[in-house]
């Protein structure tokens, strides 16, 4: 992109105002890092031969799951951005299914379930549990890395394996602490990357965002904005002290911040491809 028009305001500047512009997307985007971390190396080498296309369906697939797919918890440190997704998952699945991860699993019913004649003895809703449990685990052990899951083989029921597992990946209090500190470091020494475009700051600063909140770093909308703003490359500052001057900047959140920004983008674009603006 030619950044000569980033010097001249343009004459509908009027328009780039705090109008409360619904943001263009409903997910939080992930940054490609951890989007590598999320699959497996054989998996990896067969994405890579795959097109752009396929490659970004089988990422997604494994990052937020499919309807035959609960979404992989590659590496316990993802385990305050994974809970949420696995939850949604599982109420979409059976929102009985939910119950068994809370409640503890009767050891009777294990042990009347271990032959097809006792089984059949048992109450219909002793039958129901039973079938419950057994497809939630399947479900969480599916969900789980065979490196993650190797370490909590020993627990067999839903709940127990739940517990650990939850135990392992919110960590102690000290844990919590040194992953928020570092993260607000990180949010403060934020930089654009050289050469970066738009889509890809968007999508590293969203990222962290996520994992701010997963942690409880409190952060205020203005902070948000001016962070991501201080990060911008030069030919942006003319752009920002328009939005500065109508006072946007003081009174917009980060979606309707980076709307404008991939607004003014994408007119530029069309204007060094000669196509007119509707």
């Amino acid at each position: 992109m030619n950044p000569s028009w980033w010097g001249t305001p343009s004459p509908d500047e009027g328009k780039y105002r705090n109008t409360s512009l619904s943001p263009s997307w409903a997910e939080s985007p992930v940054s490609a890092s951890s989007q590598t971390n999320a699959i497996s190396t054989g998996q990896w080498a067969f994405v890579s031969n795959q097109t752009p296309s396929i490659q970004s369906i089988l990422l997604s697939e494994s990052e937020t799951g499919s309807l035959n797919r609960p979404p992989k918890l590659m590496h316990l440190n993802e385990y305050p951005g994974w809970v949420d997704r696995f939850y949604t998952y599982v109420l979409g699945q059976n929102t009985e299914l939910w119950l068994r991860f809370t409640t503890d699993f009767d050891q009777t019913i294990e042990v009347a379930a271990s032959s097809a004649a006792t089984f059949a003895d048992l109450p219909e809703d002793q039958k129901k549990t039973y079938d419950l449990d057994k497809k939630a685990y399947a479900i969480l052990t599916q969900a789980l890395s065979k490196d993650i899951y190797h370490q909590f083989v020993s627990f067999k029921t839903t709940k127990k394996l739940w517990d650990a597992l939850k135990t392992r990946g919110v960590g102690n209090e000290a844990t919590r602490q040194l992953r928020h500190d570092l993260l607000k470091k990180e949010f403060d020494g934020f930089m654009c990357m050289d050469k970066e475009s738009l889509g890809g700051m968007t999508s590293q600063f969203y990222h962290l965002l996520t994992e701010l909140g997963n942690f409880g770093v409190v952060t205020t909308p203005v902070e948000v904005v001016k962070k991501f703003g201080d990060v911008l490359p030069p030919q942006w500052n003319s752009f920002l002290e328009i939005l500065k001057y109508n006072g946007v900047l003081a009174t917009t959140n980060i979606n309707d911040f980076v709307q404008l920004l991939e607004n003014k983008d994408q007119e530029e674009t069309l204007k060094e491809k000669k196509v007119p603006v509707p």
